[in-house]
């Protein structure tokens, strides 16, 4: 499971690092300056997340398929990375998560488990995921 890579991870940190990055190796597109911003919001709210707002409606709906709510699209972010954390907030969220056997399905979920802030750094539309053949012909025609 990822928390369980990025523990891994985390447990080589050397003490005394101010923050912790852990960014997706599957966008490739990330810029200099949105790592930046996200840095610079992680050090002054001990945890910050590159996202960029919705776009689209989104549906919640049932185990049948079935339409239950609509949220608001304008609260609405989607989540990228990096992800950056500073390191004694992540370590009382791997405690957290650990001993309370909890699954999360990113980082700095660990963060919101704690019932500490997390940051959404704007970052840009163009930092895509590969995971399909249809993105990385997308990412082709950004770097063109």
């Amino acid at each position: 499971e990822r928390q369980d890579s990025c523990f891994n991870g985390f447990s080589e940190i050397r003490d005394g690092a101010a923050l912790v990055a852990i960014h997706d190796s599957a966008r490739p597109l990330l810029t200099p300056e949105d790592a930046l911003n996200c840095f610079n919001d992680a050090q002054e709210h001990g945890a910050a997340v590159l996202g960029v707002p919705v776009k689209s409606t989104i549906k919640e709906v049932d185990g049948n398929k079935l339409v239950v709510r609509t949220p608001d699209r304008a609260t609405l972010w989607e989540v990228q990375t990096p992800q950056v954390i500073k390191p004694e907030l992540l370590a009382r969220g791997f405690d957290k998560v650990k001993t309370e056997n909890l699954e999360v399905t990113d980082d700095v979920s660990i963060i919101e488990q704690l019932g500490e802030p997390v940051f959404i750094t704007e970052g840009d539309y163009t930092n895509i995921k590969l995971t399909t053949p249809e993105d990385l012909q997308l990412a082709e025609s950004v770097l063109a």
